[in-house]
Parts: C-alpha cells; sequence; structure tokens
C-alpha cells in the first residue's frame, strides 16, 4: 500500500483535489438553484445536462488525449473547469448554466479518462487490490469531505464558487510537477453490448439502476435535506454520512458476494436499500430527531454504494477474460444512461408529490432491480467459477471513462 502511494502520489493528489472541488461544486449548485427561487426539476434538468456531457466527454474527450498527451490535456480540462465556478456567478441563469453544465461534464470525463487511463497502465497484478482500494479510499473521503466544506460560507454568496475554482486549480500542480512518465492510451476493440446483454443481463440491468440511483441521490438529496428544513450545517452531514457509509460494506459484501450468488447478493443489497429508503421517507412525513436522519442515510449508502461493484463483479464472472475491458465499457455505458434519466425523472416526481418522491424513486429502482435478479438467478445456471470481487469507487461522476476509446 505504501509503495503504491508513493507511485501513484501526484497522480492522487491530483485526483484528491478534483473530487473535493466537484462534490463542493455539485452540491452546491443544487442549493444555490433551489435558494434562487427555481424548482426541484430545474435541479434535475441541470443534474441531467451535466450527465449528457460526461457521456459525450466519454466518447470523445479522449481524443484532446491523444493528441496532446496525458498532463497536457489535465491542465487543460481542469483550467476550463476552474473557470466554470465562476461564470456560474456572473450571470445566474438555468439555460445559461445548463451549458455551462454540459461543458463540465465534457471536461470531467477528460479528467477521468486521464486519471484512470494512467492509473490502469502502471498498477500490475501484484499490487491492483492495494492500489484500487486506495483508489476507491480516495474518492470516497475526498467526496465527504467536501460536504463538510459548505460550512465555509454562506450558500448564498460567492465565496464557496471562488473556493471550487481554487480547488479545481490545485488539482493542476501535482501533475504538471510530476518527474513520472505518462503512459499511452490503451486502443480498445469494438464495444460488444449484446454480448453483455446475452451473458449478463443482470450486471448491465444493475449497473443502470446504480446510475440512475446514485445520480438521483447526489443531485437532488441536499434538496432532499433542505425541505426538511435543515440548515446547510446539517444538509453538509446529511450528504458525508451518505457518502462516508459506501466505505462501510464495500469489502465484507464483496467478500460474501465471492462466496454466494452474486445475483442474489444484489438483490439481497437492493432489498436493503430499499428499506432504509422507506425510513427516509417516513422522516420525510413525522418530525423525528436529526441523528435518525444522518444514521438513516448511512445505512443507506453502506448498501446502495455496493450495488454498482457486485453487479460488474457479476458481469466479469459470466463474460469472460478475454471481455474485461468491453464488458466494463458496457457497463458503464449503462450506468451513464441510467444517470442522465435518474435526475430528470426524481426531480419532477419531487415537485409534484413533495421531497419524499426522491427516496420512493430510489426505493422502486432498487425494488426493481431486486424482482430482476431473483427472476435471473432462478432462470439461469450458478456453475460459474467467480473471479475475486474488486471494490470500486461509486463517485457520481464515474460516468463511461472507458466507452471513449470503443466504438
Amino acid at each position: 500500500m505504501l509503495s503504491a502511494a508513493r507511485l501513484f502520489c501526484a497522480l492522487f493528489c491530483s485526483y484528491g483535489f478534483l473530487i473535493l472541488a466537484n462534490g463542493l461544486f455539485t452540491t452546491l449548485l443544487s442549493l444555490r438553484i433551489k435558494a434562487e427561487g427555481y424548482s426541484t426539476t430545474v435541479v434535475g434538468l441541470l443534474m441531467t445536462g451535466y450527465f449528457l456531457g460526461m457521456f459525450l466527454g466519454a466518447r470523445y474527450a479522449s481524443r484532446v488525449v491523444r493528441r496532446s498527451g496525458h498532463i497536457r490535456s489535465f491542465a487543460a480540462f481542469a483550467s476550463i473547469m476552474s473557470m466554470s465556478p465562476l461564470l456560474h456567478m456572473l450571470w445566474i441563469e438555468p439555460g445559461f448554466w445548463l451549458v455551462l453544465r454540459l461543458v463540465d461534464g465534457f471536461c470531467l470525463a477528460g479528467l477521468y479518462i486521464v486519471t484512470e487511463s494512467w492509473l490502469n497502465a502502471r498498477v500490475g497484478n501484484s499490487n491492483r487490490g492495494g492500489v484500487l482500494a486506495l483508489y476507491m479510499a480516495i474518492n470516497f473521503f475526498a467526496y465527504g469531505l467536501s460536504q463538510l466544506l459548505l460550512q465555509v460560507a454562506d450558500v448564498g454568496g460567492f465565496e464557496l464558487f471562488a473556493l471550487c475554482a481554487v480547488f479545481f486549480s490545485l488539482s493542476l500542480l501535482p501533475l504538471l510537477l510530476t518527474r513520472s512518465d505518462a503512459p499511452q492510451l490503451e486502443i480498445l476493440n469494438k464495444l460488444d453490448l449484446g454480448h453483455l446483454l446475452q451473458r449478463a443481463p443482470a450486471g448491465f440491468w444493475g449497473a443502470t439502476c446504480s446510475g440512475a440511483v446514485y445520480a438521483a441521490f447526489f443531485a437532488l438529496a441536499p434538496v432532499f435535506a433542505r425541505e426538511l428544513g435543515q440548515n446547510t450545517s446539517a444538509i453538509s452531514y446529511f450528504m458525508a454520512a451518505g457518502v462516508l457509509g459506501g466505505v462501510v460494506l464495500q469489502i465484507p459484501l464483496g467478500k460474501l458476494s465471492d462466496r454466494l450468488e452474486r445475483r442474489r447478493m444484489i438483490a439481497a443489497v437492493s432489498l436493503g436499500s430499499s428499506l432504509c429508503c422507506a425510513v427516509l421517507v417516513w422522516c420525510a412525513y413525522v418530525d423525528v430527531d436529526f441523528y435518525i436522519i444522518v444514521g438513516s442515510v448511512f445505512a443507506f449508502g453502506s448498501l446502495v454504494f455496493v450495488i454498482y461493484p457486485l453487479s460488474a463483479a457479476h458481469a466479469n464472472d459470466w463474460c469472460g477474460q478475454d471481455k474485461m475491458m468491453q464488458t466494463s465499457s458496457g457497463l458503464l455505458l449503462g450506468y451513464g444512461c441510467g444517470a442522465i434519466l435518474g435526475p430528470m425523472l426524481s426531480s419532477a416526481l419531487m415537485d409534484r408529490f413533495g421531497p419524499a418522491a426522491l427516496f420512493i424513486f430510489i426505493g422502486v429502482c432498487c425494488l426493481l432491480l431486486m424482482l430482476y435478479c431473483l427472476w435471473q438467478s432462478w432462470i439461469g445456471g450458478h456453475n460459474r467459477k467467480k473471479g475475486n470481487f474488486v471494490p470500486q469507487p461509486c463517485d457520481h461522476a464515474s460516468v463511461d471513462t472507458r466507452a471513449d476509446q470503443v466504438g
């Protein structure tokens, strides 16, 4: 672990600042647009635009990386991102913000391409587990810390937007100053989505459900907490609890899935997530202590953020060693489609039925996934040699960063 930390020190520092900035920026935008008097649907559309930009960037930003190289491309994308929070303050208008979010998503996809392709090119089988565990920890803890930074200044001012710009700029420095040589981008074969749907449909639909659920949560959970009457400080604790909860059960449930049938594990985790959603819906209608709300969202995060890694592990069990990268691209493609639709649908439901509709939407998605996985487990076979579970960061922005190199 220590050797991995030394090897990827510059990369992990840049990635940490990137996640810190993006996590704060995403939650800040959700709260600010509501403070300006716009509807929850507008919040959902902005997040949908962001994931649409990521989807496009995931497919086309690699052309910039191939032309300019990893380090210069990272500098260009991060420079644009550092301008975005300041541009949001020049003109507070949803249409303009939607354009900016499309650009943000495209640039973030490029930044993730640089980060993940560099990491994958330099890691070997002997240290892969330690490196991925460290990568996962940085992802969750940086995003969790970013939520606590909401308490630094008033959401209605410009200070937090300036702070986001500072952190985006800081993400440039470690990679620009590193003496390590950047790797070459891997060129992949065409995406074979049909093979994935035929061999492991539960894995694909699990990834799609994850995209819808994760994007809806990160976009609209701050609005949910605000509608419950919580102040900015309480919202920051609420969001941090949900994110940090994602660290707790990744390894235990993943190791358990190495011994049990993974589709049934996905079904069990989805059921648990739905029960946590039911508690959060109850909290929306009953005056309860804030610690109950925080505990509930922590339990929710500890379960729901395991769905995507379990889905990925199941898909790789069935699709074969020679299809690993194509399988990963197909899963992330499904994740991206779900992430585009999730905020748009859940925000419309929240405007119509109130804040509880967010976790009703998430709970229904998880229940449908549970039923589908149980059905697939019943009609499918179980005699398949399993690979080892690999914990993965469930960052809300991790849309198809490899599908850019396919198709």
